[in-house]
C-alpha cells in the first residue's frame, strides 16, 4: 500500500479494530492478578501494520501498568497509544488512548478505548477483540481484530524484547 494511503485510512482501520468484532467469542472475565501480566514489561520490537513497532512496558507499580506503542512506517511515524492495564473488581482492564503522528489524539478529550476484562490462559491476556500472547522468554505476539468493509481480520504483531 503506498505510504499516503496508508496514513489516510490506517487511523480509520485501528478505529475499527477497537471495537469488539462480531466475530470474536464473548470471554468470560476472570479475576487474574495484575502479576498475571508481569511478562509485558520492557521493550517488545517487530512488525505489524505493514511497519515497524515498538511497545514498552513499565512494571507494575500502585496497581498498574504503563506502556506506549508506536508505528513507522516508510521511516515516518503513523501512530503512537499511551495504555494502561489495571485491575478491576471484573479482572484486568486495558485502556487506549490512540494519537496521530502529530500527537493529536483520535478520541475525545476524556476518552480512551477500553478492552473490557477478559480471560488470562496459558499466559495470554485475553481480551473480547485484542490477544497478547508471549511466546517463550523473549518473543510475543499480539493479534488485533480489525473490522473493514464488514470483513473482520486478524491482524498480528511479531514481536521480540529488545534492550531499552
Amino acid at each position: 500500500m503506498h505510504p499516503t494511503t496508508l496514513s489516510l485510512f490506517l487511523p480509520l482501520l485501528l478505529l475499527a479494530a477497537c471495537a469488539t468484532s462480531p466475530t470474536t467469542p464473548t470471554l468470560d472475565p476472570v479475576n487474574a492478578p495484575l502479576a498475571d501480566a508481569a511478562w509485558l514489561a520492557g521493550r517488545w520490537v517487530g512488525t505489524g501494520f505493514g511497519g515497524e513497532c515498538e511497545e514498552t512496558w513499565a512494571p507494575a507499580s500502585g496497581g498498574q501498568m504503563v506502556g506506549h506503542f508506536r508505528l513507522v512506517s516508510g521511516g515516518k511515524p503513523r501512530f503512537y497509544e499511551i495504555m494502561l492495564l489495571d485491575r478491576v473488581e471484573a479482572g484486568l482492564r486495558l485502556r487506549v488512548k490512540h494519537f496521530h503522528a502529530n500527537f493529536h489524539g483520535w478520541e475525545e478529550k476524556d476518552g480512551w478505548h477500553s478492552f473490557e476484562p477478559g480471560v488470562v490462559a496459558d499466559g495470554a491476556l485475553r481480551f473480547p477483540g485484542f490477544v497478547l500472547r508471549p511466546i517463550g522468554d523473549d518473543r510475543a505476539e499480539f493479534v488485533v481484530s480489525v473490522e473493514n468493509g464488514g470483513k473482520v481480520s486478524d491482524e498480528a504483531l511479531q514481536l521480540r524484547r529488545a534492550p531499552l
